[in-house]
């Protein structure tokens, strides 16, 4: 956990008491996503793929940033000793802050109290170390505390120094600048509907506990306001679909909750009975958020359930309705040819890849993998018994997805590798065949 709001923890953790089950607010659910250890530190999801922090608190070099998905787990990067918030870049790279620096009680360490860059998290297959992936010195940001990527990709690292010196640091590759300062325990940095900023800080009470609250920011550092005061604590945040900015970390009679935090400043419960809950982070895909809790070896996700049946939205079988109609065509003298449309996902997807949009590009390989996978998978739900089946169409869904996606990054950039025609025909399929599951 971070230095100081992780101090923090222990002073709230301090009367043991039983671990409560987490509980979601009506129109929500709850599940766990399992890790291979203690999670640490931050958590982003991109599609499929999670990248989570895990490791022993607070410990030089101990820690280290792992990345599960359908491979199974994968170390990414080592050497860490007290990570703090993630956030992922569109060109795959993670950049993490840690926390502790020689000196500051968790060991002797080789780096700390900086943010680092990652590369290829989303597919690297060996780690890389933290010493080395420093993207200014160590020791610039001593209580760094979360990330934030800032469209044109700069860096934004809240600082949480308390009394008053807590900073959100702007970071370039090599130089770090102060963008906001006159803060406390700064933590999480988040990116509301409208473009502007959302940051949370909170105050150390004589009796140890906090008080939290919401500010708005321009990107350029100028104040808007608050959005909400008196909170009892706060952490990280992540803002939701409906725009409501979700702040951990507040305590609640002996526990520790997630709020939603609305535009115009009201405050309502997404989820209660957490250990502490530390970073969040809000995969808009599915309507879910990720928070990691305290001591624990698996992620917590509060997805959206709007029937109350305890399954997310997001993994249920959409309800479709077929209408039949009859259309009766006088008869023609004339004689007609009429080519038959594609009956079958697999005809459908095999005629985007040879459409006149696409005529002489090659489909990058790994956009291929994803259009046979599920072209494979189709056909296996399709001989599967009914609950089998189900599933293999969601995982379907989802596939094709990531497909659509990549089609679209393929026709982007210096170095596109599909026309942006091919890159449209190749969605439409996509889409036309998801809708069509």
């Amino acid at each position: 956990m971070r230095r100081v709001l992780g101090t923090l923890v222990a002073l709230f953790l301090a009367v043991p008491a039983a671990r409560a089950a987490v509980v979601a607010a009506p129109g929500y659910a709850v599940h766990t996503i399992a890790t291979p250890g203690t999670v640490e530190g931050g958590v982003v999801r991109q599609g499929d793929t999670i990248l989570v922090g895990q490791g022993p608190g607070f410990t030089a070099g101990a820690q280290s940033v792992v990345r599960l998905d359908a491979g199974g787990p994968t170390t990414v990067a080592t050497g860490f000793n007290s990570l703090g918030g993630f956030d992922l870049a569109p060109d795959g790279t993670l950049y993490v802050v840690d926390n502790c620096f020689t000196g500051d009680g968790c060991g002797t360490t080789v780096t700390g109290d900086t943010v680092y860059a990652i590369p290829d998290a989303l597919t690297r297959t060996t780690a890389v170390t933290a010493a080395g992936q420093e993207v200014v010195p160590a020791g610039t940001i001593p209580f760094a505390a979360d990330v934030f990527v800032a469209p044109g990709g700069a860096l934004l690292v809240s600082d949480a120094v308390g009394n008053g010196a807590g900073r959100v640091v702007k970071v370039v590759p090599g130089m770090a600048t102060n963008l906001i300062s006159g803060l406390d325990l700064v933590g999480g940095v988040t990116r509301a509907t409208d473009g502007t900023l959302r940051i949370v800080d909170a105050v150390l009470n004589p009796d140890f506990s906090t008080t939290g609250k919401v500010f708005e920011y321009k990107l350029d550092g100028t104040p808007l306001g608050t959005l909400v005061s008196g909170l009892a604590g706060g952490f990280a945040a992540a803002t939701d679909s409906a725009g409501n900015v979700l702040v951990s970390g507040i305590s609640a009679s002996g526990s520790s909750k997630v709020i939603a935090v609305a535009p115009d400043g009201s405050v309502s419960d997404r989820a209660t009975g957490f250990a502490f809950s530390g970073d969040i982070f809000f995969d808009s895909a599915r309507d879910e958020a990720l928070v990691l809790d305290f001591g624990v070896t698996h992620i917590v996700a509060i997805c959206r359930d709007q029937d109350g049946d305890g399954v997310c939205d997001a993994d249920q079988e959409p309800t479709t309705t077929t209408v039949s109609t009859t259309t009766t065509t006088p008869t023609a003298s004339s004689t007609t040819t009429t080519t038959l449309p594609c009956t079958s996902a697999r005809c459908a997807l095999d005629a985007a890849r040879t459409s006149a949009a696409c005529a002489g590009q090659s489909i990058p390989a790994g956009l291929t993998e994803k259009l046979t996978k599920a072209e494979t998978l189709i056909d296996e739900a399709a001989a599967s018994p009914d609950k089998k089946a189900r599933k293999l169409r969601l995982t379907v869904k989802r596939t094709l997805k990531h497909a659509a996606k990549a089609a679209t990054r393929a026709a982007h950039g210096k170095r596109a590798k599909l026309s942006p025609g091919c890159a449209a025909a190749l969605k439409a399929a996509t889409d036309r065949v998801a809708a069509g599951l």
